[in-house]
């Protein structure tokens, strides 16, 4: 309903800077209906499931460019509030990948995640735009603050591949409830 909703004045709007910010408000709205499907009786979120329909969603959306995307991610079960946050970071920085994808040549974005113990490591790297070439505090900024609200960090380097964004936070799932027999 609200993804009707934001396309409904999308489609109503015409300055450009109201548009940009809609359709970011759309593909946010779209990122977390994609997680709420994963969620399981308020416990945990299968976040590996919902990487995987993340990547796809972003296939779709890159579709006619000539960008690939790989995922690494074994099983990660989280908290939905945390798995809700990480949902926004994924978004964000995918989205920041994409936007730096180049044009004259085929790009690569990978995405990997891996769960230990209490931490998760959430890592997206591309080989776009370097990163002196890239005018990212805004998605720099937002992917920070969350990371930081989950309790973690974020870091962002240039490396011979490309650009690394990496995001690492702690993850403690609450004990399941006793069952009742």
């Amino acid at each position: 309903m609200l993804q009707a909703l934001v396309t409904a004045r999308l489609r109503a709007v015409s300055d450009p800077e109201s548009q940009r910010h809609l359709a970011w408000l759309a593909d946010v709205i779209a990122a977390l209906g994609l997680l709420n499907r994963r969620l399981d009786d308020d416990q945990s979120a299968d976040f590996a499931a919902y990487l995987t329909e993340a990547v796809g969603f972003w296939k779709r959306v890159c579709a006619g460019r000539k960008i690939t995307f790989s995922l690494e991610v074994a099983e990660a079960p989280v908290p939905p509030a945390v798995a809700a946050t990480l949902a926004l970071i994924v978004h964000e920085l995918i989205g920041g990948a994409v936007a730096h994808a180049p044009e004259s040549r085929a790009g690569q974005v990978k995405v990997a995640a891996r769960r230990s113990g209490g931490l998760i490591e959430l890592v997206v790297q591309d080989d776009g735009a370097p990163l002196d070439q890239r005018n990212c505090q805004e998605i720099a900024a937002m992917v920070r603050g969350l990371a930081e609200h989950l309790g973690g960090g974020f870091e962002i380097v240039q490396t011979a591949a490309g650009v690394e964004a990496l995001v690492r936070a702690p993850v403690l799932l609450s004990p399941a409830p006793p069952s009742r027999h």
